[in-house]
């Protein structure tokens, strides 16, 4: 029979493991000006996953010439070993008369399983090193940063040490037994780790406003956070299956009869093209990969949009200036505290400028200086932001401080209704000074230029002044 399971991992496995050769190829030439952890970190996790595809290539190479030879002496020829592969073989008790397989087969299927453990511990350092950023954006310094890898790696090598000597150190009925049990314990376990990590990486940005970052004038989606929520998205969608189907068939004597073959054969391709997906979502470009999916008109009006700036408004803008009461006081007594303070005060001023089209200028220490196109965007805006700076998590130093600009203020009230969403502030948090400020004509000429080093629309005129005055 014509093992079409194995032949389709096969190709998924060669795809994989050419999409990670080019990847690695183009990180080479980094190497020397990229030294951070999340770097070299996502460097071995691609030489990780590469060993896994090499060496279940040569044996699914392998399986294949069993099956196309139609005679074998430890492998079943029918469809089940065909989608299952080696998680069925699991099962095969020593009373069938089959025998263990070669020895050059055990070598690759351990060298793979190994190459697994090692690539979920690297994914694991990865997540981690990008939430600590997404945490705090501080950079170790090269030296530390390389003394941070060597541990990782340290680390790392001991793992697949412990793990060398446990999967041949427990045995049962079968070559694979005992083996199997250990690499799908290890590596699901950390797979699981990795996957908890993401989505409170993700769920951090999200609930902390750190989703927008401003760039060259421009609100955009924080690039930590789309990597974290693409991880997510690729392991949800290739590993996951094959997790959670290798979990079946460990549980169960008889994995055929509770897990389809095409359920097994399907979860198994997903996870051979995750390395691809990997490298596409670490490495490459997924903005060239789309182009390469749409017609042609669609590309060129593409690019026509993604090469302008989003326009800061010319004719008539609409200033909103920004200001921090008791800064200086709040500053000098509260410290860090106040600077945990400020970060959730400038994240939500940036995340809502997308929300209102707004433009931002300049900032000036606390201060904001915003452009928008017509004073409803304005006004609406202003509003937002004192609504939602009522409800921003503030450090409980901070709202406990007494101070001024601080005081938490609460709405009286002559009952409690049984349920509030939110609760019934006047002030809570940071007090946020905001003045709007609409040019015109009859307030003369309105220059605007771009600034060299930021690359943003800055504004001189009397309309200006008057709006930062």
């Amino acid at each position: 029979m014509l093992p079409i399971w194995t032949i389709l991992g096969l190709l998924f496995l060669l795809l994989s493991l050419l999409c990670m050769a080019m990847a690695l190829w183009s990180m080479h030439h980094s190497m020397k000006q990229m030294q951070s952890c999340v770097f070299r970190a996502t460097f071995a996790y691609l030489i990780s996953r590469s060993a896994h595809a090499l060496a279940w290539s040569i044996v699914s190479v392998i399986f294949i010439d069993q099956f196309v030879d139609e005679t074998s002496d430890w492998l079943v020829l029918d469809s089940e070993h065909d989608a299952g592969g080696f998680r069925v073989l699991r099962h095969d008790e020593s009373p069938t008369g089959m025998e263990d397989p070669p020895t050059h087969v055990i070598v690759m299927v351990f060298c793979g399983d190994a190459a697994t453990v090692s690539g979920a511990l690297w994914m694991l350092v990865l997540v981690v090193e990008l939430v600590k950023l997404a945490k705090k954006s501080l950079d170790r310094g090269s030296s530390q940063e390389s003394w941070t890898f060597k541990r990782y790696t340290i680390a790392n090598l001991l793992t697949i040490a412990v793990y060398t000597i446990l999967s041949f150190a427990i045995d049962g009925p079968g070559f694979y037994t005992g083996r199997y049990v250990a690499v799908l314990i290890t590596s699901n376990l950390l797979q699981a780790l990795v996957i908890g990590t993401v989505i409170y990486g993700v769920w951090y940005l999200r609930s902390h406003s750190r989703k927008f970052e401003s760039v060259d004038g421009r609100v955009i989606q924080s690039p930590l956070y789309l990597r974290l929520k693409r991880i997510l998205t690729v392991y949800i969608s290739t590993s996951l299956p094959y997790l959670s189907v290798g979990w079946i068939m460990l549980a169960s004597d008889s994995p055929v009869e509770y897990v389809p073959q095409w359920l097994m054969g399907l979860s198994t391709s997903l996870y051979y093209i995750s390395g691809c997906v990997f490298a596409l979502v670490l490495v490459g470009s997924q903005e060239c990969c789309y182009a390469c999916l749409l017609p042609a008109e669609e590309v060129r009006a593409t690019q026509v949009r993604l090469s302008q700036n989003p326009d800061a408004p010319m004719d008539n803008p609409v200033f909103v200036n920004t200001d921090i009461e008791s800064s200086s006081l709040l500053w000098g007594q509260l410290g860090q505290t106040m600077h945990e303070a400020q970060e959730l005060h400038d994240n939500l001023l940036r995340s809502l400028l997308v929300k209102h089209n707004g433009y931002e200028i300049t900032t000036c220490g606390d201060a904001f200086q915003l452009a928008f196109h017509s004073i409803a965007d304005a006004v609406a805006y202003c509003l937002d932001v004192q609504l939602e700076l009522m409800n921003q998590p503030w450090p409980v130093e901070f709202v406990d401080s007494g101070l001024p600009g601080s005081l938490t203020v609460a709405m009286r009230t002559k009952y409690v209704p049984l349920t509030k969403p939110k609760h019934a502030y006047l002030f809570h948090g940071i007090r946020v000074r905001m003045g709007i400020h609409a040019a015109s004509e009859a307030e003369g000429q309105l220059f605007h230029q771009v600034h060299p080093v930021t690359h943003r629309t800055t504004y001189v005129g009397l309309s200006e002044l008057i709006g930062r005055e």
